[in-house]
């Protein structure tokens, strides 16, 4: 019988100036009898976290995007088999975000930056495994621990894991468990940190510490960067469970009084209607636009995307409450349809968001084409447009400003 024992360990990392100090997550790891270690990361999605939501993983607590530290020589098993993870396939990278910025990510065929070693010559170095339902679907193996060690073979079952995130949730589901196992060879170890990433949805990346044998982070210093900041909600949004509606709260002089009727305090869920009218007044200013560009196209992405950004709002708004109980995502209950409904709103459409700003920025087209209120030197009040690539806080308050001259006139 194996002895197996159980490690569950985090190390403290200095961090770059200015920064705080924090942990560096090694996950839940045991070591059998033959001495292999394999550690665990159980990846889940708080989708509240951001606009596109985050990692999260249970071995770390509740923090999103943690740093998590790897040691070579060690398997470690990143767990998606929580129904979170739909739409949400992991991948492995020398960047952050990697082929969503055209950077390396960890394949067969591509050496750690600034390594002497070989590896790239035979398809040996550093790459994730894909496994679905336990098997193994690629052909490539450095991870003794899932097939024997190959050469030359470049398939480590990318190509067969990702298309399947983009299967009907039910379909999915069926499936089995998805796993992702990772082992950084000895001989090919990054002196830089790596980074997890969606395959699917940018900017959700988190930094990976590369650890020595003996445990020792490798790179102190927080390299290369992450080339954008992570969320921070602020109380409106976190108590809706929403992103970028707080500055929309009624009254709002480009919107109507109210948009859910009769509240009161007769159901209990006056908060939940506050966070509706919120998110419906932002879709509404949002849509209303212009047409620099001329196109129709344009015209239709403008649109489109606050209307998807209302979709994904309230979806996200609904799921925070946990007013929708559903403990298999297999049973067609009305909450559990509900609930495949809700997560199929949040990562398909905010996918279909990023999308679409894809093809905005792939043919010059103005990120928006939002119209303002303007008042002239008379006092009269018009609405212009602006085809701004900005939107986000700083064209919040350039609205809200607007809509106090409006206002004043008024």
């Amino acid at each position: 019988m194996k002895l197996l024992i159980h490690i569950l360990t985090a190390l403290t990392i200095g961090s770059a100036a200015g920064e705080e100090e924090r942990e560096v997550c090694t996950g839940n790891c045991v070591v059998d009898g033959l001495g292999n270690k394999e550690c665990t990361f159980t990846s889940k999605l708080n989708f509240a976290a951001s606009e596109w939501g985050y990692y999260y993983f249970d071995e770390c607590g509740e923090e999103t995007n943690p740093v998590l530290g790897i040691q070579p020589g060690v398997s470690y098993v990143f767990d998606q088999s929580d129904y979170s993870n739909w739409y949400h396939p992991l991948g492995f990278a020398y960047y952050a975000d990697g082929a969503h910025d055209g950077v390396d990510e960890l394949e067969p065929d591509i050496a750690p930056p600034e390594s002497l070693t070989g590896c790239a010559e035979d398809a040996s170095c550093p790459a994730p495994m894909y496994l679905v339902d336990g098997e193994y679907v690629g052909t490539y193996s450095n991870n003794y621990m899932v097939a024997e060690p190959t050469a030359n073979e470049t398939n480590f079952g990318l190509d067969d894991y990702e298309p399947l995130f983009f299967l009907p949730i039910k379909e999915w589901t069926k499936l089995g468990a998805f796993t992702v196992k990772l082992m950084i060879s000895e001989d090919a170890l990054p002196m830089q940190d790596i980074f997890y990433f969606c395959h699917i949805h940018q900017y959700m990346t988190g930094r990976i510490k590369i650890l020595d044998a003996d445990g020792a982070i490798v790179n102190e210093e927080d390299s290369p960067e992450i080339p954008y900041p992570y969320a921070d909600p602020d109380s409106f949004d976190v108590n809706c469970g929403t992103h970028n509606i707080t500055d929309y709260q009624l009254p709002n002089p480009m919107c109507p009084d109210k948009f859910v009727c009769d509240v009161g305090n007769k159901y209990n869920f006056k908060m939940f209607a506050g966070c509706i009218d919120a998110m419906d007044c932002h879709m509404l200013i949002g849509m209303t636009t212009g047409i620099s560009a001329e196109s129709e196209l344009a015209l239709f992405i403008h649109q489109m995307i606050p209307h998807h950004q209302n979709a994904v709002n309230m979806a996200k708004a609904l799921h925070k409450t946990g007013k929708v109980n559903c403990l298999d995502m297999m049973s067609d209950t009305d909450d559990c349809i509900m609930q495949r409904i809700i997560i199929d709103i949040m990562a398909g459409q905010n996918h279909q968001i990023q999308v679409m700003r894809g093809i905005l920025a792939a043919k010059s087209y103005p990120e928006n084409d939002q119209c303002m209120l303007s008042k002239d030197e008379d006092g009269n009040t018009e609405m212009v447009t602006s085809a701004v690539n900005l939107y986000g806080p700083q064209l919040t308050l350039l609205l809200l400003g607007l809509s106090g001259l409006f206002l004043a006139v008024l």
